[in-house]
């Protein structure tokens, strides 16, 4: 059974292994390239996890009701006009230099912390994003038929 410390190691070895991958893909050019992906990795690190696990401290601590989450995705667009000038190295540092600092954070949390919790409507989010409004099939699934 997972540990809260081995999930943590896992966050960490996760992003070697990322990194790992960029370094050595053969990228062909098309759709983001390896920079693209890592800096895409980074903003969620930093734009949804790390706000989020604060959330759920916070309204843990002041015994708020849990926090309902939204789906996030990023502009395409804005995402590789803000990584593509730099270079793999310095993407490959920044997110072993994040998932670093999500790693102290955690390890950081009381033991009570780390039961914080918060909820996502996942097919809400998807349906709002993704599926036209007149999709829902008969059976009530955003987009499936």
């Amino acid at each position: 059974m997972p540990t809260f410390e081995n999930q943590v190691e896992a966050l960490i070895q996760s992003a070697h292994a990322i990194c790992e991958s960029a370094q050595n893909c053969n990228w062909d050019g098309q759709g983001w390239g390896p920079v693209i992906i890592l800096g895409h990795v980074l903003d969620v690190d930093n734009e949804v996890w790390m706000p989020r696990f604060e959330l759920m401290r916070i309204a843990m601590n002041n015994k708020a009701r849990i926090p309902q989450l939204s789906w996030w995705e990023p502009d395409a667009a804005e995402t590789e006009k803000k990584y593509e000038a730099i270079s793999l190295d310095t993407a490959k540092t920044s997110l072993l230099v994040s998932r670093n600092s999500m790693q102290n954070y955690l390890v950081g949390l009381s033991e009570n912390e780390r039961r914080a919790s918060a909820a996502q409507n996942i097919w809400h989010d998807y349906h709002r994003i993704y599926a036209p409004s007149n999709s829902r099939s008969r059976r009530g699934t955003p987009g499936l038929t």
